[in-house]
């Protein structure tokens, strides 16, 4: 059980690293049940498909996944999202479902006021 925290704190830490420092960065270790072994993550290019007329903004990995065959790992272990002009996700002050194994979820009638979907861009950390 130990092991498996120590991995888990290994690949906050690592994420921590590669997302304040750089795009592409080396860990120091990866944990694994039979020895530890460097590692290194990277983030994807970020993606954009759906624009947020009709129901929302639809950023889903699966369609992703279609649309760029080859580019995304297949177990991505985090997400970004920002606003299409670069601001962060939260400067929409939009209400977003967001996940490393689903995308980016913004629904207009989950939004106060009537308010509407910002366009959003997502991009996923990937372990090498």
């Amino acid at each position: 059980m130990a092991v498996i925290w120590k991995f888990y704190l290994t690949l906050l830490v690592c994420f921590i690293i590669t997302h304040s420092v750089s795009s592409q960065k080396k860990c120091p270790t990866c944990l694994s049940i039979k020895e530890p072994k460097p590692c290194s993550y990277y983030w994807t290019k970020f993606y954009d498909r759906d624009d947020q007329s009709g129901s929302g903004d639809w950023e889903l990995l699966s369609n992703l996944r279609n649309e760029n065959p080859g580019q995304i790992c297949a177990s991505p272990v985090a997400i970004e999202a920002q606003l299409t002009n670069g601001s962060p996700a939260a400067a929409s002050g939009n209400n977003i479902i967001i996940s490393p194994n689903v995308g980016l979820i913004c629904k207009n009638n989950n939004q106060l006021n009537g308010g509407y979907c910002k366009d959003f861009k997502v991009r996923f950390l990937c372990l090498n």
